[in-house]
């Protein structure tokens, strides 16, 4: 899983940029090197990763204030999986208890329609996570 976030030349984003032409660039934080999986869900401490779980470099240290973008992938070409994404500040983990899990849901009820920060068990993941119609 790799972690990212924006910067542009004042520094770090709590945003995404407005405009791909923007100065903004994509700064690679860190990579979480997961141990073998059993191919169910699976999730690891972003300040202390554990059970097999590697991080580089390390530590991995949250910065109030800046948007991280966080991806998961096995594989290379076509036989390429990936996870869907995720985007946290330090302040949306510091929120999170201990079996929840952060995903963003798009929410089309506000105008303009956004992306919504929404915390679910780790049971509810589990299960959505097994639903086909969310495999797509």
């Amino acid at each position: 899983m790799d972690i990212s976030h924006h910067e542009d030349p004042s520094g770090p984003l709590d945003t995404l940029p407005d405009h791909p032409s923007s100065a903004a660039t994509v700064v690679d934080d860190v990579t979480f090197i997961a141990p073998s999986l059993d191919g169910q869900s699976a999730s690891v401490r972003l300040d202390a990763p554990n059970d097999g779980w590697r991080v580089e470099p390390k530590p991995f240290v949250l910065r109030p204030k800046v948007l991280y973008h966080a991806f998961g992938y096995q594989g290379r070409g076509s036989n390429q999986v990936n996870t869907d994404h995720v985007s946290f500040t330090a302040e949306s983990v510091a929120k999170l208890q201990p079996g929840s899990v952060l995903i963003q849901r798009y929410n089309d009820k506000p105008s303009p329609p956004d992306w919504s920060d929404i915390t679910i068990t780790q049971e509810e993941f589990n299960r959505q996570a097994q639903d086909l119609a969310n495999c797509q």
